[in-house]
């Protein structure tokens, strides 16, 4: 009897909870949601409030703290990736705004707050934080569909570290819809088609065991740092290159020679490798001038699923791996003595002076563990299908003027430059080997083919509007993750600084959709023309 009574408790509540689920959702109304709220999200947010400062605009972001910024803020990643061309840079607009403002190795609590203080200043704009998207609703049309809402549901770290759906529901409802999101969540609960990961590349240089279902790259979790040591001025020391930006903050690239060769960095790799977790060549950035702390991102996690999360699975669900894991399990990797041993291998000596990781320890957090970013630095998940799509060879080949190149098509429906190498960072642990040598970068040997067509690309590519644009929701724009190319024209894309430039380009384009009421599927010259104007207006770079 006392059993019974004991079950009889949480099926009594599991009945309440189910009922309280059933009342009525509350709904709001909005002229345009953007769902995702990191660069790309906060770019398209400025852009479509300053072309429409009349329409109502929510900012969704499905991020566990409430910050602006995603993974260039809260995720650690405060290495801007910038590439210049002809001693320029080409990622304008909303990036060259914010990046003249912190600097390429920067506070990135500075650049959220920035962030914050630039869309608090338009009135027509909402920001709903640590909200999730939980279900796409469409309505068919004669021959396509649009999107009509969104369910909405607040989220929370547990204590145990997942993060999960709070009690609370909010539809909301829109005319235009943006997905800057890093998952791609809206595009693909929307039903938009998608490949995942490089399941588009050729047969013949995909593992037998992704035949199927093909990897993501390797993910990472930023981590935190103190005791780093730097020279007097910018230099490089053997293979270790010390650079000051123009605000008087440092940054560290570079230890390949180190990484391939230290017993200790190879021991940790060739233990933790076939686990998958392995540490790369260094890439550290300060946390503004004069700060004494550091992110570091050198800690590789293999076959993370980027649209798998813990909140996404029923409670009998099995139990493979999610994103939420693999930030929990980090924690542990991280603070692992072998770990901060090969860390701290990361080092130069010149006349008796020590200079890098050799004397640093890992920044705890108020319950001891390492301090990492609130979110995965994910470098792919899935990428849109459709004739738009950015092809590889557009990247690779890209002309230094409108006159020539593989993508001088792209030149009448230009939306902005993109720029920077192809940059895979693995694949799985073996990508790191090739027999007993470590190698890297790895790009060339997992895929000849691309060396043989002439390696990196030497000039910006023409990113075209249709790449923004999927294939059954007219409404609909995708500058995220999501985004139309291949994946590994991704490889270059990826970075921040040309993901702004894509959110730049959707909030201007989503404002002529208001506008104009018209749908994304019918832009074409006139329309794309009116947009090219806006974001010059706004300080987009669109010409080589």
């Amino acid at each position: 009897m006392r059993f019974l009574k004991k079950m009889l408790i949480p099926v009594v509540v599991l009945i309440i909870g189910f009922w309280l689920w059933g009342l009525k959702v509350p709904t709001e109304e909005y002229d345009l949601v953007i769902y995702g709220g990191g660069f790309a999200g906060c770019a398209a947010a400025y852009n479509a409030a300053q072309v429409v400062p009349y329409g109502n605009i929510l900012l969704v972001v499905p991020d566990p703290v409430s910050k602006l910024g995603g993974l260039g803020t809260i995720g650690g990643q405060n290495f801007a990736d910038i590439r210049y061309w002809q001693n320029e840079l080409v990622t304008q607009g909303s990036f060259q705004r914010w990046f003249e403002e912190c600097g390429q190795f920067y506070n990135p609590l500075l650049w959220a707050d920035i962030l914050k203080a630039e869309l608090s200043q338009f009135t027509n704009l909402t920001i709903l934080y640590q909200h999730d998207l939980q279900k796409v609703s469409t309505e068919q049309l004669e021959n396509s569909q649009q999107i009509t809402s969104l369910l909405l549901r607040p989220i929370a770290r547990t204590s145990k570290g997942e993060v999960h759906w709070k009690w609370g529901k909010l539809r909301v409802l829109g005319k235009v819809f943006i997905d800057a999101s890093d998952e791609g969540r809206l595009t693909r609960l929307a039903g938009e088609p998608f490949v995942v990961g490089r399941q588009d590349w050729p047969w013949e240089y995909l593992p037998e065991d992704e035949k199927e279902m093909a990897r993501q790259q390797a993910a990472t979790l930023m981590f935190q740092v103190k005791g780093v040591r730097v020279p007097s001025v910018a230099q490089q020391i053997e293979d270790l290159h010390f650079v000051c930006d123009q605000k008087g903050s440092w940054g560290i690239v570079g230890g390949r020679e180190i990484w391939q060769k230290n017993p200790i960095i190879r021991g940790f790799n060739e233990l933790y490798g076939p686990e998958g977790w392995a540490i790369k060549p260094l890439n550290a950035a300060q946390c503004g001038a004069n700060s004494d702390t550091w992110w570091v991102n050198m800690l590789l996690i293999f076959d993370v699923d980027g649209t798998d999360y813990a909140k996404d699975r029923s409670f009998f669900a099995s139990r493979k791996k999610t994103v939420d894991d693999f930030w929990i399990k980090a924690h542990r990797v991280l603070a692992e003595e072998h770990f901060l041993k090969a860390l701290r291998e990361f080092k130069v000596i010149v006349d008796g002076k020590m200079y890098g990781l050799g004397e640093v320890n890992i920044v705890k957090d108020e319950a001891g563990q390492p301090l990492v970013g609130e979110v995965i630095y994910l470098r792919e998940t899935v990428h849109l299908k459709g004739k738009g799509a950015l092809t590889t060879e557009a990247v690779q080949q890209a002309g230094s003027s409108f006159r020539e190149g593989k993508d001088r098509d792209y030149y009448s429906q230009r939306i902005g430059l993109g720029y920077y190498l192809m940059d895979i960072n693995a694949y799985q642990y073996c990508d790191l080997k090739q027999g007993e040598q470590f190698v890297w970068p790895v790009t060339e040997y997992l895929r000849p083919d691309w060396q043989l067509s002439g390696g990196q690309p030497v000039n910006p590519v023409y990113l075209p509007f249709q790449m923004l644009v999927p294939v059954k929701n007219v409404n609909l724009l995708v500058p995220g993750y999501a985004v139309g190319c291949s994946s590994m024209a991704w490889s270059s894309i990826r970075v921040l600084p040309n993901l702004a430039v894509l959110g730049d380009a959707a909030g201007v384009a989503a404002a002529r959709a208001l506008l104009f009421n018209e749908d994304f599927t019918s832009f074409d010259t006139e329309q794309i023309t009116w947009v090219q104007k806006k974001l010059k207006e706004l300080g987009a770079r669109l010409d080589k």
